[in-house]
């Protein structure tokens, strides 16, 4: 039973979602594993797939499970304690916790606001409020990397997660319009308020633009893998 006036709870829930989210395992996950800086080390981005390319499989596996809780469990925590119900402004308010999660990887106060690319945080929060979406996003996004990317560089660890982030809301908007499954709790195949949908695209446009930098620099190596 929600106890407190969302006016309180609401910004304090926000704000732990960011802090959690601005805990940077990859950086911790390093430091512990070989005592080396994972910023120094690869593509020098703080990430799953730097750690998992420079450091290790298994160590990489368990960064992109710890950055995916980080986004997953504060929601959870949320709804369980805060905004149980499943009204389209309970969702809201859950969906602005997990927003704020990838901010926080992505824009992290505890390492001078710069993070990693924040796509498995993004996947822990889609994992909890769409998760059939979620995985049919990433099947297709890896089925779309497998027909036109497998030439390109890393194109699984690199390509998957952006075709998941450019999929997303299109998927959920889609299934919303055409099929209404309820499974249990808030989790449904379809049938999804307006709210889920439109936190899944703020979600993605949010992601795709703090890594805007990124997207182009892929484009560019597309680009000449193509035409080479």
């Amino acid at each position: 039973m929600q106890t407190l006036d969302p006016l309180i709870s609401l910004p304090l829930a926000v704000a732990l979602g960011y802090l959690s989210g601005a805990i940077n395992y990859a950086i911790i996950i390093t430091r512990l594993a070989i005592g080396k800086d994972i910023r120094t080390m690869g593509n020098l981005n703080p990430g799953t797939s730097n750690v998992l390319r420079t450091v290790g499989k298994g160590w990489g596996i368990l960064v992109g499970f710890l950055d995916g809780i980080k986004g997953f469990l504060p929601v959870l925590l949320a709804k369980i304690f805060l905004y149980p119900a499943n009204t389209p402004r309970d969702l809201g308010f859950l969906y602005l916790i997990g927003i704020a999660a990838v901010l926080g990887h992505c824009r992290p106060l505890f390492y001078k606001f710069k993070g990693g690319g924040g796509i498995g945080t993004m996947q822990g929060v889609s994992l909890f409020f769409l998760p059939v979406e979620f995985l049919f996003s990433m099947l297709v996004g890896g089925l779309v990397v497998l027909k036109f990317f497998k030439n390109t560089e890393h194109p699984f660890a690199q390509w998957t997660p952006i075709m998941f982030v450019i999929l997303t809301p299109f998927v959920s908007l889609g299934t919303s319009l055409m099929i209404d499954i309820p499974l249990f709790s808030h989790i449904a195949i379809g049938g999804h308020p307006w709210t889920l949908v439109a936190g899944a695209l703020a979600l993605s446009v949010l992601l795709l633009w703090l890594n805007r930098s990124f997207m182009k620099k892929r484009a560019v190596e597309y680009k000449a893998t193509a035409a080479g």
